[in-house]
């Protein structure tokens, strides 16, 4: 009966493993695809391949429906890949058709780069998995992936304000702040400390991680 058990299990983590790297390819496309879009006028479609939201958004829902923390680790990595995969794979094949996406050669250093990215990701997704917990620092964890959106909400807020550019990933990141922040709200058992570790994070991810750059 165990036996059976531990195999039905199994079979379940390669199917979430395969699905998952089918929705990594996917995405690494359809981000590679937006780069045909222009980058610098009011909407920016492009920015969803070059800045966070996007990615912290789908990360987050990847580790909420797993099963386990070395299941959402997986999950999160085979998802990251697949996606890392498609979107330099397809610049590359791209290249042979049109200017835009020539490169004289595969980009292995991002390829490379991001793909040690992926492995960081992994090993915090397996943290943050023990939100679902609902232990004593579940509702720190809730509050983390929000705080980054929030940071990159402000960040492309004032960005849009000063450069007239990104509306589309200020619609993406408020949009998704507002259904996974109040979600995540109704899912911490600490209110106060859900909120007030949006509130710090948010300041310091801001004043670290975007406001150089502004």
């Amino acid at each position: 009966m165990t036996v059976a058990i531990h195999s039905t299990n199994n079979q379940n983590h390669l199917k979430s493993y395969i699905l998952f790297v089918c929705i990594g390819l996917a995405a690494g496309i359809i981000t590679r695809l937006t780069d045909f879009f222009p980058y610098n006028n009011l909407w920016s479609l492009s920015s969803i391949a070059t800045l966070y939201g996007f990615w912290m958004v789908t990360v987050t829902l990847v580790i909420y429906f797993s099963v386990s923390n070395i299941n959402a680790a997986i999950n999160v990595f085979v998802y990251l890949m697949g996606m890392n995969v498609s979107f330099y794979l397809l610049k590359y094949i791209l290249g042979f058709f049109t200017p835009r996406f020539y490169e004289e050669e595969f980009q292995w250093n991002l390829f490379i780069l991001y793909s040690a990215f992926a492995l960081v990701c992994s090993a915090i997704s397996y943290v943050l998995y023990y939100w679902n917990k609902e232990n004593r620092i579940s509702s720190f964890l809730y509050a983390l992936p929000i705080s980054v959106l929030a940071a990159e909400t402000l960040a492309v807020g004032i960005y849009l304000y000063n450069h007239h550019t990104f509306l589309f990933q200020l619609i993406f990141d408020l949009i998704s702040l507002i259904l996974i922040g109040s979600w995540f709200y109704q899912k911490a058992n600490n209110k106060l400390m859900y909120i007030a570790t949006i509130g710090a994070m948010t300041l310091i991810g801001y004043l670290l991680g975007y406001h150089p750059f502004l």
